[in-house]
């Protein structure tokens, strides 16, 4: 059972106690205690209102503290007496009917973007630095709204923070405190966005009032609603998809339809897409280029349903990544096939090219961005006696801004040219840009789409090569100039060893300094790319077989990705070492094209790998499937 303090200590402007202002037919701490009603509630109150508190409330322990310290002393001993997690919140919290809606699992906290009590900065869903009654943010992204939860596996961390808070000899808002303590302990603390749930904490009878109205015409179903969508999205999706997806998610839910239902639907909608695009008729191309459009909403709407109905799995998660890629790669296939058979041009080698190009950038991406929190996660924690994150005296001003992408960075052309990069997000529409110039899916599917349908399939191509090398050369610039400016040296990585996707001999490459994160993308580009030399050279229809071929490897190499992400480990070694490794099927490629079997080794080593690959990462996951406990909304948004 969750054991849950309550914090019934902060003052009322009248001088009362904040918790018992009137509220409703109670007050906000009877109100809560309502909520709880599941958990072990424990309330921590000043003696002036602990007897007083003791007739109202039942079946909770009060404890009598007079000030901070004590405070500290006893959610000391209710930690290390905890046999489950533990939820630390105040009890002047107003709220919708499931406060710990958004928190989720783990150790994690609420923030919102309204302020709040103290600021936090956070990044990637993770809390880099706190404020309290003692301590100071520099750059705060956010503010604490007040609720932290700490896994059971955490508890002794929370009570050494509380033990460790105690010389401070600070007064004031305990959980902020213990906050700061544990980040700056070195324990990783999610930051869960409030996003649309309402939350307050009245001081007084006017902000009670306010808060009981702002309940009364809240709308529940509308918040879960407006909450389904992502905060951060591409131009496209957010402006012409989720602006109605959303209602077809809801839909969906009353039809009783799970998540993984819809991915497969998108699926097979995709499914229909390419085959109207391998028709190679102006109608096809039309009428693939609608179902395409339908997929992705359908694309949008599984996740969007998963959110709403707060049914998460990390087999879904798995899934839904997975059948992006296979959806996406089959249109590919399609558009090759339609060019050829309505408009006689082969395509082949094009399309092959647009599918290692979307893979080497991803490589990069998930390389780059696993070692990048790394780096945040390693970086060290002022002591708990400095009260600033950063050297120097406090700003005079608490304002919110976007986090750093980086935690330190020296001096130099990189840094200058990062720091003009921020400025100019700034301009209203940069934004957007931005997150178009990296041509996300949404972006993608709309640029197949339009192409497709308007002109052949060659130009669909020629668009995505363009365009996504445009997005490579920009994201890819971005990253080497945080890498060169940041102190951090060499940081190993398990992720990134996996991506590598060594055969017998890559093992034995080494590749270390703080460019290391680059090593699976430029191996897949050497891999992909001399296949697609050897299927040239080949000539015949070598290159239907390199692409089924790329195709499989593709699979495969996302496959590790997601199982990285979701299941916290990568296939097994002795897949990698069976499939040949990237410099064994290199090796292969160039003995059967001396040979004069391009063709047929390409399609046997596809099939062959297909059944491997495929058949291995089901296996994994049909086993955990079935164990596997739902993810909640907040960790699922994390990982999302």
């Amino acid at each position: 059972m969750t054991r849950t303090i309550v914090f019934a200590t902060a003052p009322a402007a009248d001088g009362g106690l904040a918790a018992a202002l009137r509220f409703e037919d109670g007050t906000p701490l009877e109100r809560l205690i309502d909520q709880l009603a599941d958990h072990e509630v424990h309330v921590i109150a000043r003696p002036a209102f602990a007897s007083a508190l003791d007739s109202l409330l039942e079946d909770v322990t009060v404890h009598v503290s007079p000030d901070t310290a004590a405070d500290l002393r006893t959610v000391a001993e209710l930690a290390r007496s905890a046999t489950g997690d533990l939820v630390l919140l105040p009890g002047e919290l107003v709220t919708q009917p499931a406060p710990l809606d958004r928190v989720g699992v783990g150790t994690a906290a609420l923030t919102a973007a309204r302020p709040s009590s103290f600021p936090v900065r956070a990044l990637g869903g993770r809390v880099l630095s706190a404020a309290s009654p003692y301590h100071w943010v520099a750059s705060p992204s956010a503010f604490f709204a007040g609720v932290l939860r700490v896994d059971a596996a955490d508890a002794p961390a929370l009570a050494d923070a509380a033990e460790r808070l105690l010389p401070l000899e600070a007064d004031g808002d305990v959980v902020s405190l213990l906050l700061t303590a544990l980040v700056r302990g070195g324990t990783r603390v999610g930051a869960r966005d409030a996003r649309t749930q309402l939350w307050a904490r009245p001081s007084s009878k006017s902000d009670a009032e306010r808060a009981a109205h702002e309940l009364a015409v809240y709308d529940e179903d509308r918040a879960r609603l407006d909450a389904a969508v992502k905060a951060q999205d591409g131009f496209f999706t957010t402006f012409f998809v989720s602006s109605y997806s959303k209602y077809v998610a809801r839909a969906a839910a009353r039809l009783g339809l799970t998540p993984n239902q819809v991915t497969v639907l998108s699926m097979c909608v995709g499914v229909l897409a390419a085959a109207g695009f391998g028709l190679g008729h102006r109608w096809s191309l039309v009428a693939g280029a609608v179902l395409l459009q339908v997929a992705f909403m359908l694309d949008c709407v599984d996740g969007q349903l998963a959110r709403y109905t707060r049914t998460f799995s990390r087999f879904g998660a798995w899934l839904d990544s997975i059948l992006d890629r296979g959806k996406e790669y089959l249109v590919y296939g399609g558009l090759a096939i339609g060019s050829t058979r309505g408009f006689g041009t082969d395509v082949w080698p094009l399309a092959a090219a647009a599918l290692s190009l979307q893979t080497v950038r991803h490589m990069f991406e998930f390389s780059y961005w696993d070692v990048h929190y790394a780096a945040l996660a390693a970086a060290p924690q002022p002591p708990l006696e400095q009260p600033g994150d950063r050297p120097g005296p406090p700003p005079g001003e608490t304002t919110i801004e976007r986090a750093p992408a980086e935690v330190h960075e020296s001096d130099g052309i990189a840094s200058r040219a990062l720091g003009m990069s921020r400025l100019l997000d700034k301009p209203p529409g940069v934004h957007w840009i931005k997150k178009m110039i990296v041509f996300p899916i949404g972006e993608r599917f709309a640029a197949i789409s339009l192409t497709a349908a308007l002109f052949t399939p060659r130009t669909t191509f020629i668009v995505l090569l363009v365009w996504g090398g445009i997005a490579g050369i920009y994201s890819l610039s971005a990253h080497l100039m945080h890498t060169v400016a940041r102190r951090s040296g060499y940081i190993p990585s398990a992720f990134v060893s996996a991506l590598r996707d060594d055969g017998f001999l890559g093992r034995h490459l080494h590749v270390r300094g703080r460019f290391s994160w680059l090593a699976p993308g430029v191996i897949r580009a050497l891999e992909y790319g001399l296949l697609i030399l050897t299927a040239a050279l080949a000539h015949g229809h070598a290159m239907r077989a390199c692409f089924a071929l790329l195709a499989v490897l593709a699979f495969h190499h996302y496959d590790t990705v997601y199982r990285l992400r979701q299941q916290g480990a990568p296939p097994p070694v002795w897949v990698s070492l069976a499939g040949g490794g990237w410099d064994g099927r290199i090796i292969l490629a160039f003995i059967a094209l001396v040979a004069a079997v391009t063709t047929a080794g390409m399609a046997v080593a596809a099939v062959l790998l297909a059944v491997l690959f495929v058949g291995e990462s089901v296996s994994s996951w049909t086993g955990r499937a079935r164990a596997e406990q739902p993810l909640t909304y907040a960790e699922e948004d994390e990982n999302e």
